[in-house]
């Protein structure tokens, strides 16, 4: 990713959690940990695309793994 990008989305974040933080002490505590347990993955996942670490994708998984078998399967 392009650093202006990340900056961008950084602040963008923040921005985000500063106008919703008024809504948050409204809702139920589940809704607070839900929203909580997302920021802090999106985050996670941000400091790790900074730090420059692999994540593991889903995506990649299938295409190398299920789509061949699947198509072994099929006999294509």
């Amino acid at each position: 990713m392009d650093r202006i990008f990340m900056i961008c989305f950084l602040i963008t974040m923040a921005g985000s959690l500063l106008i919703d933080r008024r809504m948050l002490r409204q809702e139920k505590g589940s809704i607070k940990m839900t929203y909580g347990f997302f920021t802090f993955l999106t985050l996670g996942l941000f400091f790790s695309k900074y730090l420059h670490w692999k994540v593991p994708m889903p995506s990649r998984f299938f295409i190398h793994t299920v789509s061949p078998w699947f198509a072994r399967l099929l006999g294509i």
